[in-house]
């Protein structure tokens, strides 16, 4: 566990010098040119810098899982940056939308062309570093935040591919328009992949279940690991960033004892966290099938 978290920690503080750099290059680069698809990419740096900036923090915190206060951690914090962050997302956008109109109303010229073009080439010698570094840790440690990022990053990559796509196309025919055109495409392609952010944070508030393929091979486990289990219900799960919640009544025949009971029940949670590896298990043991019963306090 130390050692995955300090390989997240270093790839988190890797991502943040990286979004600095690119941030810095580009911003001077865009006061040379002018290009608002600059600008664009500059505005998306700045943004994953910041995001970096917060998982560092919400790496450290989350880590730490004694807390008499908390009891069952504080992963949910990375939710309301999800929150924050796509608020910043909507409102790069409006003011990129904004500046583009008034690039096609004046008709900018774009100057230093070829400095710009130079810029996001070593842009994305830099971000194509980054997300093999980023893919690695992701693999070893198995952390949602860094491939969350890395994921960003690859996002990156193929814009800045565009932006230079458009450069080159600029310089060869004089049409500044395009600086304009790919600006808004590469902001609509932002907010459309990032709408998954949205998308989890409402399901975490909600307390998604798992999959169904998931819980298929949970129900396998409890029917099969021992004959004397009659049956299951109450299955319920969900899913906090990386921990695994599931827990369910186990139905045995009432004459066995409590000792192979539970022993049972070791035998299932360990088999469930062969397959989940941060799940959480609770179990609550049922001499018969009480489901169908209403019970009142």
């Amino acid at each position: 566990m130390s050692s995955n978290f300090d390989s997240t920690k270093k790839a988190i503080v890797v991502a943040n010098i990286t979004a600095v750099l690119l941030v810095i290059i580009k911003t001077v680069v865009w006061i040379m040119s002018w290009s608002l698809a600059l600008l664009s990419s500059a505005l998306d740096s700045t943004l994953d810098f910041f995001v970096s900036l917060f998982n560092l923090y919400v790496i450290k915190t989350s880590n730490d899982k004694d807390n008499s206060l908390y009891n069952y951690w504080k992963w949910k914090i990375q939710w309301i940056w999800a929150v924050l962050e796509w608020a910043i997302v909507w409102f790069s956008w409006i003011t990129l939308i904004y500046f583009a109109i008034r690039k096609i109303i004046d008709w900018w010229a774009i100057e230093s062309l070829n400095e710009s073009i130079y810029v996001m080439i070593a842009s994305i010698i830099l971000t194509w570093a980054l997300v093999i570094y980023l893919s690695k840790v992701a693999k070893k440690t198995k952390n949602l935040t860094i491939r969350a990022d890395m994921l960003h990053y690859t996002t990156d990559l193929y814009t800045n591919i565009w932006i230079i796509i458009s450069l080159v196309l600029i310089k060869f025919s004089g049409l500044v328009i395009i600086d304009s055109i790919v600006a808004i495409v590469i902001w609509i392609y932002i907010l459309t992949s990032s709408k998954w952010i949205i998308t989890e944070w409402y399901h975490m508030l909600m307390d998604r279940k798992l999959d169904q393929e998931i819980l298929d091979k949970v129900i396998d486990i409890i029917l099969n690991t021992d004959k004397r289990v009659n049956s299951y219900h109450y299955l319920n799960s969900r899913k906090s960033w990386d921990d695994i919640f599931i827990d369910f009544h186990l139905v045995f025949d009432k004459d066995i004892s409590l000792f192979d009971a539970h022993n049972t029940w070791d035998m299932i949670e360990l088999k469930i966290k062969e397959i989940l590896e941060n799940a959480k298990v609770l179990i609550h043991l049922d001499p018969y099938d009480d489901s169908k019963w209403k019970i009142y306090v």
